[in-house]
């Protein structure tokens, strides 16, 4: 019998249950009555919010983006789409397999740690489906994850056929689930710190026997700048990409690749903003450079998440394309999550058996019933 990994949810208190229990499939914050105590609802009603807040999802659209703080309600759209007038409602928030579903990550991917770091695995990833469709631009046949978190980005690129010669984060939680689900060197330790860099210089040379490496891939943490959160200029996490770049200017791979919010694009005082100075700063050590918004739900995630996508290549070199944002008709979060397991509050294990069989030709991917070339295929020639 098949296996299902980490399909387990948050706690929640006893006025987040009334709450939920509330809001209707596809509602929000504006369904909750006044009758339930809670001063941030207070605040939002007097001043607005987005109707993503304390949000419920619709079996029928995408879900909206998966962010790291689906464990609690208030802070996205995040709540189990059978509501109160659902036949078996479940009145309580995504688990961790149904939120990394919707993250296009299959489900032999298993994530190990702490339960807050792995909301923040998950949300943080790079779709795998949506790397994927990058990687096949790139054609690289090997590269390096810098800042790689759980491996999202490293597992489309492996999907697309490159191999991943390391990952690096500094987070212990992150680099447990990236080892065991990749076949690459995992180091864990800050860019920051010289021995770092030192022991990825070392592993290149070792692993490339002199051979030049092909891609640096990445998403240097830029949190200071994305619009889910606070816009905070002086955050020295919007300063790592440097360090980024110092590895990029001793390796001087092919390409690279970096990842980040869209944030990226706006400015938040009168100087340049992030992207602008990245395109001065790697122009100066030989590479052209080229950025693209791209949303995941236009190649095949059944998730609205809007990210850029840098792409870098040594001037010599042709700049690669970006893939064509070719679906139409969206994956939905019930082809995503739909028959899985029931779940109450603060339920499910880290392993249990899956009964029940797959619903969409998305689950069979998920569940590799299917291969990645079908699944496209299928996106290609049943949902254009």
């Amino acid at each position: 019998m098949p296996k299902l990994y980490n399909h387990q949810t948050a706690s929640l208190s006893l006025i987040d249950l009334r709450m939920i229990r509330s809001v209707p499939s596809g509602g929000n914050w504006k369904n909750i009555p006044k009758s339930i105590p809670s001063e941030r609802i207070k605040k939002i009603r007097l001043t607005g919010g987005r109707t993503t807040y304390y949000g419920r999802l619709r079996w029928d659209k995408p879900s909206y983006t998966i962010n790291t703080y689906f464990n609690r309600p208030g802070n996205g759209c995040f709540m189990h789409p059978d509501d109160e007038q659902s036949q078996n409602p479940q009145h309580r928030l995504l688990s961790f397999r149904e939120a990394a579903r919707i993250q296009s990550f299959q489900d032999d991917f298993k994530f190990y740690g702490s339960k807050t770091s792995i909301f923040k695995q998950i949300g943080n990833a790079v779709p795998p489906l949506m790397a994927y469709f990058i990687a096949k631009k790139i054609k690289a046949k090997n590269a390096i994850d810098l800042f790689c978190g759980c491996g999202g980005l490293s597992k489309g690129f492996e999907l697309a056929g490159t191999k991943i010669l390391i990952g690096c984060d500094k987070d212990k939680n992150f680099m447990e689930t990236w080892k065991n689900n990749h076949k690459g060197i995992a180091v864990t330790g800050s860019l920051t710190e010289g021995e770092t860099k030192k022991l990825i210089i070392q592993t290149i040379k070792k692993e490339l026997k002199g051979k030049k490496l092909d891609i640096i891939i990445g998403g240097p943490p830029c949190q200071g700048f994305s619009t889910a959160g606070w816009r905070l200029d002086g955050d020295d996490r919007n300063k790592l990409w440097n360090e980024y770049l110092d590895l990029v200017k001793v390796i001087r791979p092919k390409y690279f690749l970096i990842e980040n919010v869209v944030g990226l694009l706006t400015s938040m005082n009168k100087s340049k903003n992030v992207v602008e100075n990245m395109e001065s700063a790697f122009s100066k050590i030989g590479y052209n450079f080229k950025y693209k918004k791209i949303e995941s739900q236009f190649l095949g995630v059944p998730q609205v998440r809007k990210r850029i996508f840098i792409f870098g290549a040594l001037k010599n070199l042709e700049m690669p394309e970006y893939p064509k944002e070719f679906v139409t008709k969206f994956i939905t979060v019930e082809e995503a999550i739909k028959g899985m397991p029931r779940l109450k509050e603060n339920d499910g294990n880290f392993e249990i058996s899956l009964n029940t069989k797959n619903f969409s030709t998305y689950q069979k991917w998920l569940s590799k019933k299917i291969t990645l070339a079908q699944f496209v295929k299928y996106l290609k020639n049943e949902k254009s």
